[in-house]
């Protein structure tokens, strides 16, 4: 999803190019192969039977790091087969297919893959905020059926909003090029010290007006979209995937959304 300018010089939510679907190939549901593995895992869990099972969804396990992990390391695979692992013991045939399962419990590759990239040194309580966060997410995500906004994140784990932004930029990888941030948390804004001087203010005050008048659903569909607020960007079919709905709900939502944002003008902002 390229982030560009709308007609009215506003930045533009609405996907401007056709993105693959992330999940495309793989199962819809499960296999003969796979049920007759999982049934001998789940009698004897021997490492034997450990590769068989795994065998069986690497085509979900390849989907997950390709989505999740693009730009990791060959070891985030290895992690990738160790949470498919974890996440069997939580799996109830009678309640889904494994393809979903494994999707939902396999966006934890995000967090690594941008532990793994980031090169600086993380102070110890900005580490395990970000532990807190990630626990809390995966706790939300179970119980709402889509990620959780940030207010919902802040009341579950009695962080502010603005300290759950500022852990999730101190943990995105800094670029190559871009002016090293800084390494104490006294001292990090949560923004890369190169981009401030360019930060359009006029332009962020509008955003974060559109912003607070939205429901839950639109504020994350606005950070997905946009990458505001520490989140990372994705595409209209990531998006879908992990709030629950259809892509063309989410387009609909993005386009009202983008009406809202280009009447900054009307409003003398």
């Amino acid at each position: 999803m390229k982030n560009v300018m709308s007609h009215q010089g506003m930045p533009s939510i609405l996907e401007t190019e056709k993105v693959a679907p992330p999940f495309s190939g793989t199962p819809n549901n499960n296999t003969p192969d796979f049920t007759a593995a999982y049934d001998a895992w789940k009698a004897k869990r021997t490492p034997e039977n450990n590769t068989a099972l795994l065998r069986t969804v690497q085509p979900i396990l390849d989907t997950a790091v390709s989505s999740y992990a693009s730009n990791s390391g060959p070891t985030m695979r290895s992690r990738a087969k160790l949470l498919a692992l974890e996440a069997m013991d939580s799996y109830d045939p009678k309640s889904g297919n494994i393809k979903n399962h494994l999707l939902s419990r396999l966006q934890r590759l995000r967090r690594l893959s941008g532990k793994e990239q980031n090169i600086i040194a993380i102070p110890e309580q900005v580490g395990l905020d970000f532990q807190k966060i990630d626990f809390a997410e995966n706790e939300l995500r179970d119980q709402l059926s889509r990620d959780p906004t940030d207010e919902e994140l802040a009341d579950f784990t009695g962080l502010s909003v603005k300290r759950l932004r500022n852990v999730r930029n101190f943990n995105k990888p800094v670029s190559t090029g871009a002016t090293t941030r800084a390494t104490d948390e006294a001292s990090y804004s949560g923004e890369i010290s190169s981009n401030i001087p360019n930060k359009n203010t006029d332009v962020d005050a509008w955003l974060d007006f559109v912003y607070e008048d939205l429901n839950s659903v639109d504020k994350l569909i606005m950070d997905m979209s946009l990458g505001r607020n520490g989140r990372r960007r994705a595409p209209v079919q990531d998006i879908a995937k992990r709030l629950n709905i259809s892509p063309g709900a989410v387009s609909q939502r993005a386009a009202k959304i983008q009406t809202m944002i280009d009447r900054r003008h009307t409003h003398g902002f």
